[in-house]
């Protein structure tokens, strides 16, 4: 785990947990999630609707989800976010976003079991990357 990633200065806050970071950036227009750890079905909607929130009231189209240092998540939870959660998420206005892959080989198997999940055609403009500076770039050229 690693508690002592910094959030940019520019950067809005809107949830900063022990397992998830929540920050928007008004000059690239990013609404990125930053996992770290465990989290349960419970944390999962309860971060979910507030990056939701997020979303409704930035206008944000991009969002980056940083799952490098996610654990492995639970079956419910990965049923949720390939399921009601993606919907929301288009439906509020989400056309593109970044997912970086989790470095643990469990939690990565969770990560794309979600991506396998997802049967929405509107989600197909999510990429998957390496580096959280892969994943930015991309997001900042859409």
């Amino acid at each position: 785990m690693n508690a002592s990633i910094e959030i940019p200065k520019d950067s809005k806050v809107y949830l900063n947990k022990p397992y998830v970071q929540v920050f928007w950036s008004p000059i690239n227009k990013i609404l990125t999630s930053r996992w770290t750890g465990f989290c349960t079905y419970d944390e999962i909607k309860a971060v979910a609707q507030r990056i939701i929130d997020a979303v409704t009231f930035e206008g944000a189209r991009k969002v980056l989800y940083d799952a490098r240092e996610i654990e492995v998540l639970d079956e419910n939870s990965q049923k949720y976010i390939a399921g009601d959660f993606t919907k929301e998420m288009i439906k509020v206005g989400i056309e593109y976003s970044a997912t970086v892959s989790p470095l643990d080989v469990f939690a990565k198997f969770s990560v794309d079991d979600i991506q396998n999940t997802i049967k929405i055609p509107e989600a197909s403009h999510n990429k998957f990357f390496q580096s959280v500076d892969e994943a930015f770039d991309w997001l900042k050229s859409k």
